[in-house]
C-alpha cells in the first residue's frame, strides 16, 4: 500500500505512550533455588524458585486495570515502531484522553486500597511462605505507594520542514529527506495494520457464523457456537476505522461504511436465532474480506 499524505502526519496525530508501574510481589530466592538443584543434582541454571510476596488475588484488581490501560492503548491507535508509542489520530484524542482518565483514577483509588492493607498481607503471607519468608524481600510501607503508577505521555510528530540545526545545508536537506520518507513509511505500515485488523476480524466472523449450527430441538446443543465478542469487536474495530484511515482512502472508507451497514445491525444472539440474518452477514463479511483483500493486497 503506497501511503499518498495530502497533509503532514504531524498535522493528523500525535504519538501516544503507556506507562506502567506495577510491583510484580515476586522475588527469587537463591537459596531455595541453590537448595532445590543440590537436592535434585542438578545444575546451578536449571531452574529458578521465584516467591510470591502476597497472595495474588490481593493485586487481582490492579492487573485487570493494567491489563485494560494496555488494551485501550493497542484499541485506538496504531504501531510507530514495535514497541514503546503509538500513532494516535488527533479525532481519537479525546476518546483517548476519557477513557484513560478514568483507568488512571481508577488505578489510583486501587493501589491506594492495596496499600492500605499492605501489612495486613504481608502477615498473612508470612504465615504462608513460612520458613521462606524473609522481611528484607518487602518494600517497606512508606516506600511501596511508589510502586504503582499508570500515566501516558503525548508527544507530536517532527515535521521535516520545521527541523532546524547549525549542521551544513547538504546534511539538514538529507535529514529532512530521511525524516519525509520514514513519515511515508509510518503511514502506510499504519494502513496495513489496519487492513489486517479487517480482515482478521471480518474474516473470523465470516468463519464462525458460516460453521454454526443451532440446535436441533430435544436438547441438542448448537454446534460451533460463538460468543457474543464476535459481533462487539466488529462494531469496534467499525467505530474507530475512520480514524485510522490516515491517508483518506476513500475505497477504506467505502469499506468501512459497508461493515456498519452490513454487520454491524444484529447482536450475536440475534444471529444465532435467526438462520436467514445469519447466512446474509456471513456472505457480507466474506465479501467484505475479498473486497479488501482485492483492493488493498
Amino acid at each position: 500500500m503506497n501511503a499518498d499524505i495530502k497533509t503532514p502526519l504531524s498535522r493528523k496525530a500525535v504519538l501516544v505512550s503507556v506507562n506502567i508501574s506495577q510491583w510484580t510481589a515476586r522475588k527469587l530466592d537463591k537459596k531455595v533455588t541453590e537448595d532445590t538443584n543440590d537436592r535434585h543434582h542438578a545444575q546451578k541454571d536449571a531452574g529458578r524458585y521465584n516467591k510470591l510476596l502476597i497472595d495474588p488475588e490481593h493485586l487481582a484488581e490492579l492487573t485487570s486495570l493494567v491489563s485494560k490501560a494496555r488494551k485501550t492503548h493497542y484499541a485506538l491507535t496504531q504501531p510507530w515502531v514495535d514497541e514503546g508509542p503509538r500513532i494516535l489520530a488527533n479525532v481519537m484524542y479525546s476518546k483517548f484522553a476519557d477513557e484513560f482518565r478514568t483507568l488512571k483514577r481508577e488505578f489510583a483509588d486501587a493501589a491506594d486500597r492495596f496499600c492500605a492493607a499492605y501489612p495486613v498481607y504481608i502477615e498473612q503471607r508470612k504465615r504462608a511462605l513460612n520458613g521462606m519468608f524473609n522481611e528484607s524481600d518487602y518494600p517497606s510501607p512508606d516506600e511501596i505507594r511508589s510502586k504503582f503508577d499508570l500515566d501516558y505521555e503525548v508527544t507530536p510528530f517532527l515535521e521535516a520542514a520545521d527541523w532546524r540545526s547549525d549542521l551544513d545545508d547538504d546534511i539538514v536537506a538529507e535529514i529532512r529527506a530521511d525524516l519525509e520518507a520514514k513519515s511515508v513509511n509510518v503511514v502506510d505500515n499504519a494502513m496495513k495494520h489496519t487492513i489486517a485488523q479487517i480482515v482478521e476480524r471480518v474474516g473470523k466472523m465470516a468463519t464462525k457464523l458460516a460453521e454454526f449450527k443451532p440446535s436441533g430441538g430435544k436438547g441438542d446443543p448448537a454446534e460451533n457456537t460463538f460468543k457474543d465478542t464476535l459481533v462487539e469487536n466488529v462494531r469496534e474495530l467499525a467505530e474507530v476505522l475512520p480514524a485510522f484511515n490516515l491517508t483518506n482512502d476513500p475505497k477504506l472508507t467505502e469499506i468501512t461504511e459497508r461493515i456498519k451497514r452490513e454487520l454491524c445491525v444484529e447482536d450475536a444472539k440475534a444471529l444465532r436465532k435467526n438462520d436467514g440474518a445469519r447466512a446474509v452477514v456471513a456472505k457480507s463479511a466474506e465479501e467484505i474480506v475479498n473486497a479488501v483483500s482485492e483492493l488493498f493486497g
